[in-house]
């Protein structure tokens, strides 16, 4: 076979197109928001955060946003030259002003280190005792410990130039400083300088190193070069190294040496180079930096192209730059000296070996150059599917089937079956059944759920299933079956078909995958976890993973892992490598997938195509480091480090995260909780989550991260606030609107007492006035009338009876004043109650001529007493005087009242004899008695030294 293509290749003429590949190297500059695209120096500090040293500020990186730093934050000097990391997680800044150092991201200038400000620091070093090691532009090396200046050196001391580029520290604690005039040690105290005489490629050295060996590796202005102790080993150009201006290394092993020069970044496995250029992918080739990630990814800072992240080299990728014919890449087949065929939409067939591109000179023989599928049958053959017809390779021979043998378009794929025939599908004219050298149709009149037919695979019974626009067709023997929504496929759109290893029958399709259980159809979409719904190819690698194209991306899904997990996680089974990780292009064609003989496969896109090598691809099982950045409370800012309190008004929280893991910074997968509001944690891919309304209470946020392998960071982060309740909700608002309530309401009431007293108090008075005008009137005339008569001719009886009934009139008269009286609001007070008293006394205690004596000077005369009382006090007194007028022989009264914390005592007492050992009963007393009840009053009568009556009770007044 492999006289037959070098025959084949003589025949059409073979020309070597092109001899590069893209490898994903991802740029940040400028545009990204780095401060300046000269990075002089990188490195990684303890959270994970990138940071770079540009000659316009220092800038701090999570793979999504900068964060620049300037002299206005604290820095000596805008225009920076080094970075370093010391063990206690410190970050210092060399600049041409002198250091710096960040801690708890503040920027500080120690006064210790003042003796640098007039130097331009280019490198910075930490010795394994914790002294501080710092290079400058030519003023030699300064020695610090614990703050303070041990030493400086200079050529002096020993040291090969004042121009110090880069210090290292051997394994036995040995200080290597790469000088503008060689290489020079410090080892017990004593300097020694290399140069060229004692092997040295040059004499001006850039970077220095060493490896877990001790071997000290030397980037020089003329190669590389490896020092064991003993002997200087040099690599340069004539040995494959990309250029012999070395500006920085990274050295993650004796086997693993980055360098970094003025033409490109080359990588060293101990025998071979492999070169990386501006055509591979870099930004610029002049290379002034480089690190190693902790998830083993390399940084390169250029020299006006900004930082280049270098994530592997597990994908190559191929353009029309590179050599292609056409960017849209619909088929590949593997053919003879593992030489790979590409065929093109538009461009024809092209093919590739060794990262060199051949055009075979097909292209000119074929009917048409929109190629839609190339497969090498069991013979070696290749044959050709086209939007014009059909075509196979036979050895030298192309034969182009003619529209009489083969009358159908828009081949779109083609599939061997195991008994030698050929199962070709067609976009329109259903699938074509090729045996004996005889075409034969099979549509949807014969029992195709769809004529556009997409591919076709043969199960393990010896069935074949077709892939269609209107579901999945199962053939054997003649007979149909057909599997649609309804059996279970996601969508009607069937894109491709394959057998697993395992005899299984997968669909991809426009709502996701499916599986076959051997009764229907098991659907995979979003909700299961798939990335994407929209998948153009399936495939599985030899290594058991499939491979699903979609519009974002390359689906990498691991099937055990997924039957072997809770549903909640069945999204770790899926792995997305898309632009982020270096393919070509996120959205993949139809079928346009193909596994080659040394298991790398290849994958079409709309703007070329992408080799990955899955040996090399090994993921990231670094977890992300994640940082809660801020809280915004409202618009205010807020530190996530200690615990606040927000009032009411700012319950609109958003909380800012991120999860720094730069190998697919997007596609990190966050969990998140809200104390007291989420009830289970919930999952997203933003970077911020937002919280409107908050209720008031104590809230605490925690949250962790997945990374793309689906390893989870360890630690979940969190932050702590609280916020106030608003004043109506506070405890104290509640009681005091309880008593403005209550109070409210006695208002309320006490305003409709008022009323209702008012209204009585006129309805009394009214009474009081009728009472007086109208009948004590009536009764005083009848009086009169009596009297009149009995001045005139009558007998002596009618006289006695006239003279009764003027009397009864007048003593009805009397109490009917005592009635209006009591009834008479405008008589309600202490002042009405004494002065009615005293009245009394006057008129009934005259005619015996006994003294009285008053007592009411502790009274408030203005105090009104309810009707009851005073009407029940005055007709005690009443009786009291009467007891006395009617019983006594002395000739004095005593008559006191007084009101002492709101209870009143009311005392009569003479000094009369009469009444010692009387009764204390009969009807006045009794009255006197029934009357005090009905206020509530203890009334005690005493004969025992004169007559008293004492009344207690409790005054009520208002």
């Amino acid at each position: 076979m492999k006289k037959i293509f070098s025959i084949l290749l003589l025949i059409f003429g073979v020309a070597e197109i092109a001899n590069a590949q893209r490898y994903p190297f991802r740029t940040y500059s400028i545009e990204q928001g780095l401060s300046e695209s000269v990075v002089y120096d990188i490195v990684q500090d303890e959270d994970g955060y990138i940071w770079l040293a540009t000659g316009f500020g220092l800038n701090r990186f999570d793979g999504i946003r900068f964060e620049n730093y300037f002299q206005e934050q604290g820095l000596n000097s805008s225009r920076l030259r080094s970075l370093f990391k010391d063990s206690d997680g410190r970050i210092w800044i060399g600049s041409e002003a002198g250091v710096n150092f960040i801690e708890q991201d503040s920027i500080y200038a120690d006064e210790a280190y003042a003796s640098l400000v007039n130097s331009t620091v280019i490198s910075i070093f930490q010795d394994r005792l914790g002294d501080m090691w710092f290079a400058t532009d030519g003023n030699g090396v300064w020695h610090y410990s614990d703050g303070e200046v041990v030493a400086q050196y200079t050529t002096s001391n020993g040291m090969g130039s004042n121009r110090v580029r880069a210090i290292a520290e051997g394994l036995t604690g040995d200080l290597w400083f790469a000088t503008r005039d060689g290489l020079t040690t410090l080892k017990e105290g004593n300097f020694r300088t290399y140069t060229v005489k004692d092997g040295l490629a040059a004499d001006r050295i850039r970077d220095v190193k060493v490896d877990e060996q001790g071997n000290v590796w030397i980037g020089s202005r003329d190669g590389l070069v490896k020092f064991d102790g003993e002997e200087f080993e040099v690599y340069d150009v004539s040995d494959g190294l990309v250029d012999n201006l070395i500006r920085t290394l990274t050295v993650k092993s004796s086997n693993e040496i980055w360098i970094g020069t003025e033409d490109g970044v080359s990588f060293f496995d101990g025998e071979n180079f492999k070169n990386y250029t501006i055509e591979s992918g870099l930004s610029n080739a002049i290379i002034y930096s480089s690190i190693s990630d902790i998830e083993g990814n390399l940084w390169f800072g250029t020299f006006g192209g900004g930082v280049n992240l270098f994530i592997g080299d597990y994908f190559a990728n191929y353009s029309t730059e590179q050599g292609l014919p056409n960017n849209l890449i619909t088929t590949f087949t593997e053919g003879p000296d593992e030489r790979i065929w590409i065929g093109t939409y538009a461009g024809g067939i092209t093919s590739i070996k060794s990262g060199e591109f051949y055009d075979l000179g097909l292209n000119q023989e074929l009917p048409d150059n929109q190629i839609y599928k190339l497969y090498t049958d069991s013979n070696q053959h290749i044959w050709i599917g086209m939007r014009e017809g059909l075509a196979k390779m036979e050895g030298e021979r192309l034969r182009i089937f003619n529209d009489e043998d083969f009358p159908f378009r828009m081949v779109r794929d083609i599939m061997e079956s195991s008994d030698g025939s050929f199962w070709i599908s067609t976009y329109d004219d259903g699938i074509i059944h090729y045996q004996d050298e005889n075409f034969k149709q099979i549509t949807a009149e014969e029992g195709l759920a769809s004529n556009r037919v997409l591919k076709s695979v043969e199960g393990k019974d010896g069935s074949i299933w077709i892939a269609t626009y209107g579901g999945v067709t199962r053939y054997k023997e003649g007979e149909f079956q057909s599997f649609a929504i309804q059996e279970g496929l996601p969508n009607n759109a069937v894109m491709s078909i394959i057998k697993d290893n395992n005899g299984r029958i997968w669909a991809s399709t426009f709502g996701g995958i499916a599986w076959f259980d051997g009764l229907r159809f098991q659907s995979i979409t979003t909700n299961e976890g798939l990335p994407d719904d929209v998948c153009y190819f399936i495939h599985q690698s030899d290594d058991g993973k499939f491979w699903i194209g979609t519009t974002n991306g390359v689906i990498r899904f691991d099937d055990e892992v997924y039957f072997s997990l809770e549903e909640n996680n069945k999204a770790q089974a899926f792995q997305v490598l898309n632009k982020e990780q270096g393919l070509i292009s996120n959205e993949l064609n139809l079928g346009a997938v193909y596994e080659d003989s040394k298991g790398n496969l290849w994958f079409g896109t709309m703007e070329g195509l992408s080799r990955f090598d899955p040996e090399l691809y090994k993921g990231n099982q670094v977890p992300p480091k994640v940082h809660i950045l801020g809280v915004n409370a409202s618009g205010r800012e807020y530190k996530p480090e200690e615990q606040f309190t927000l009032s009411h008004e700012e319950n609109y929280i958003e909380i800012q995260y991120t999860g720094i893991n730069f190998t697919a910074p997007n596609q990190i997968l966050y969990e998140y909780r809200l104390s007291n509001i989420d009830p289970d944690w919930q999952r997203t891919t933003s970077r911020s989550i937002k919280y409107p309304s908050l209720p008031p209470g104590e809230f605490t946020f925690r949250v962790h991260a997945r990374n793309i392998n689906g390893t989870w960071s360890s630690e979940l982060e969190e932050v702590r606030f609280s916020i106030l309740a608003p004043y109506w909700m506070q405890w104290w608002f509640w009681v005091l609107m309880l008593a403005v309530i209550i109070g409210i309401i006695f208002l309320f009431y006490n305003y409709y007492r008022a009323r209702k007293m008012i209204d009585i108090e006129r309805m009394r008075v009214r009474i009081a006035s009728d009472l007086h005008d109208d009948v004590g009137a009536s009764l005083t005339e009848i009086a009169l009338q009596s009297d009149f008569l009995q001045t005139g001719d009558a007998d002596s009886e009618f006289k006695q009876s006239l003279e009764q009934i003027g009397r009864q009139c007048r003593k009805i008269v009397t109490s009917l004043d005592d009635i209006v009286w009591s009834i008479d609001a405008r008589n309600d007070t202490l002042g009405d109650l004494t002065d009615r008293m005293q009245d009394y006394v006057l008129n009934t205690l005259e005619s015996k001529n006994m003294m009285v004596n008053y007592d009411f000077e502790n009274l408030n005369m203005d105090n009104k007493l309810p009707v009851s009382v005073k009407e029940n006090v005055y007709l005690i007194f009443k009786e009291a005087v009467n007891n006395v007028v009617k019983y006594s022989n002395g000739d004095h009264v005593d008559i006191k009242m007084e009101n002492v914390n709101g209870y009143f005592e009311f005392i009569i007492h003479d000094n009369g004899t009469t009444g010692k050992g009387a009764k204390k009963t009969g009807q006045g007393l009794r009255n006197m008695d029934m009357r005090a009840k009905r206020i509530g009053a203890d009334i005690t009568i005493n004969s025992t030294d004169g007559f008293s009556i004492q009344v207690k009770g409790k005054l009520n007044t208002n």
